[in-house]
């Protein structure tokens, strides 16, 4: 189709001239033309030389028509209203079958704007609270070059179809998508590719992740849950191997509508994983299993998650990102009995098993702490904390030495500490009144910054020394395949790549120190940003209510728990006012003090974190006890 294309616009630019010279129509970028299509009768014309003449004219300004269009789809960086304005200029002056075939498809993909540019619109709407009206701003365009495609005579091709999907999944305008599959299967009768599924299943994860009103979100889960089932029903009559990207996608629609029997049964099926006993292969399992993936690992997490499920997300977490050895599995038995169900077993009996595994990224991290955190478990969310912070220092120092040794081959790192890995941690904090967690997240923070400004410092250092790459080499066409590569979002699967074991390592990203640098300057400013509107103030609050609710306690004549004593003693109220910076004064003969004038003469003046900073917070009034 290209070469007939690119002969059709090379004729196209050797006649437009001498056309432009016999019509006079309008504005180059004009849809219109100034041309009528009538002529004024005189006394000696007759009938038929008039129409013969706006035969003439007509067939002169569709081959202008013609060639402007063609003029249009040659051109590298083209409009698509323009194409769509030639398009509809020609369609307007001649029958669908004087367009060929290829003129058509090309305008199917070209008058339309790009996936990415679609999505991030439709984003931005949604985003300002201005959702599109119709799910697809296009899809009267793309219904009208189909149906002129079938005016034709000809049928559209399966890829014309696999256009229209594109178009539909990057919107989430899932019913548009099923309701093209059953065009393609029912009326002009092609059979479906493991794509075309993939395609709609894109059309139903995208649209589930994207903001939906709450009146509405029941529904549209139940209507997603019901399409999902459809098509993974019609995939297995029609024997349609489930890959590993409609599998990853089918993951992604099962978590959002939170259908947990689903979701463990495609665990076994597809990735091998019993999420029961995540450290044994499962009773029933495939012959044809995917990778698993980062990103498979990161949706598997999500959903223990959204389950509630902690001891579960736990386990799996460490099973699956630190598996044991395959040696290990001599160690299981696979027949129980009361006598033997220790020890290592007969190793004849046992096949070794590898637990699938992915390395964890820093997304693993923060869906791992929100949920931990939500679900109120402090000691877990510390811990896994600080196991962040140390895997941070630790992908820092082994990307300087691989630096050191090979600037140019090193590879891109995937973990790096961030502002959401520390927030869900300190919202656990926040809302239990953990004073003692709520400080150790803020030194987390105030360290992190620290070593940011360090890395920035150190990589800028380093990019000013480095010397320019090498000339990159051509990929080599002996790797074509590779597993799927890490996806945070649903539109981000390519379903063009093909899902067959690897023979080959697949190439991985490369160190980009600017892209570096970019990130660690986004995350050092998000922190500093954080800790200074948003940690100091919650920590002065907590300490407030924390001081009233004990200063309530002191004037009852109750005891309090104090740390230097370890013990449960009873504090007299002066020893308290100077523990907690309470002081008794009036103002000065300025007028200014140092604090919040209260009742009765007292004045707050707590030392925080920063001490000019004024505090808008009042302390507990002791004399009000009295």
């Amino acid at each position: 189709m290209r070469r007939q294309l690119s002969k059709l616009c090379l004729s196209a630019t050797t006649q437009i001239r001498s056309l432009r010279r016999l019509v006079h129509t309008s504005a180059r970028y004009s849809s219109a033309t100034a041309l009528p299509l009538y002529t004024v009768h005189d006394a000696y014309s007759g009938p038929s030389t008039t129409v013969a003449s706006q035969r003439n004219y007509r067939d002169i300004i569709q081959k202008e028509k013609f060639y402007a269009l063609m003029e249009v789809l040659s051109r590298e960086t083209r409009s698509y209203s323009r194409v769509w304005s030639c398009y509809v200029d020609f369609m307007n002056y001649a029958e669908c079958d004087d367009l060929p075939l290829e003129v058509h498809q090309a305008v199917l993909r070209r008058c339309v704007p790009g996936s990415n540019t679609l999505r991030a619109w439709t984003a931005r709407r949604m985003q300002a609270g201005q959702p599109p009206r119709i799910p697809h701003h296009f899809e009267a365009r793309l219904k009208t070059v189909m149906r002129n495609i079938r005016a034709t005579g000809a049928d559209a091709t399966l890829d014309d179809y696999h256009a229209v999907l594109h178009q539909f999944a990057a919107v989430g305008h899932y019913t548009g998508a099923i309701q093209v599959l059953a065009e393609l299967t029912h009326v002009c009768k092609l059979v479906p590719e493991s794509k075309t599924f993939g395609l709609c299943l894109k059309a139903i994860a995208h649209r589930l992740s994207l903001p939906i009103y709450k009146a509405q979100r029941a529904d549209m889960l139940d209507d997603a849950s019901k399409l999902c089932r459809k098509l993974l029903r019609e995939m297995s009559t029609r024997d349609i191997p489930l890959t590993s990207f409609n599998l990853d996608l089918v993951m992604r629609i099962l978590k959002e509508v939170l259908d947990q029997e689903g979701f463990y049964q495609l665990m076994k099926l597809g990735y091998g994983i019993d999420l029961d006993y995540p450290d044994h292969p499962p009773l029933q399992g495939s012959s044809m299993l995917s990778p698993f993936s980062t990103a498979a690992l990161n949706t598997t997490l999500d959903m223990l998650g959204r389950l509630g499920n902690i001891a579960k997300l736990v386990q799996t977490f460490e099973v699956l990102t630190q598996p044991l050895p395959p040696q290990a599995s001599q160690h299981y038995s696979q027949e129980f009995d009361d006598e033997d169900d220790f020890g290592i077993t007969n190793p004849a009996s046992t096949e070794p098993h590898q637990t699938p595994h992915a390395q964890p990224n820093t997304t693993s991290y923060n869906i791992l702490l929100k949920h931990i955190s939500r679900a109120g478990h402090a000691t877990f969310a510390r811990h896994y904390l600080y196991q962040a912070t140390r895997l941070d220092r630790s992908v820092d120092r082994r990307l300087r030495s691989q630096l050191y040794r090979d600037p140019h081959g090193t590879l891109a790192p995937h973990f790096g500490l961030n502002r959401g890995t520390i927030i869900p941690v300190f919202g656990e904090a926040n809302r239990d009144k953990n004073m003692e967690l709520m400080r150790w997240v803020g030194w987390v923070a105030r360290q992190t910054i620290r070593r940011k400004k360090n890395d920035i410092a150190w990589y800028t250092e380093l990019r000013d020394s480095l010397s320019p790459p090498p000339p990159s080499e051509p990929p080599s066409s002996r790797s074509p395949k590779s597993p799927p590569p890490d996806v945070s979002t649903a539109l981000d699967v390519d379903l063009d790549t093909p899902s067959s074991p690897p023979e080959f390592p697949p190439p991985e990203k490369k160190f980009d120190i600017d892209l570096h640098l970019s990130i660690l300057q986004k995350n050092l400013d998000e922190l500093v940003t954080w800790y200074e509107n948003y940690y100091e103030i919650a920590l002065s609050r907590v300490t407030q209510r924390v001081k009233e609710r004990l200063g309530r306690r002191v004037w009852a004549g109750k005891n309090i728990y104090l740390a230097s004593k370890d013990a449960r003693v009873i504090v007299p109220r002066g020893a308290w006012m100077r523990m907690v910076n309470f002081k008794q004064g009036k103002t000065s003969s300025s007028g200014e003090h140092s604090g919040r004038i209260m009742r009765n003469g007292w004045v707050s003046g707590y030392k925080g974190l920063r001490a000019p900073r004024p505090q808008p917070l009042q302390f507990f009034d002791p004399s009000s006890m009295s």
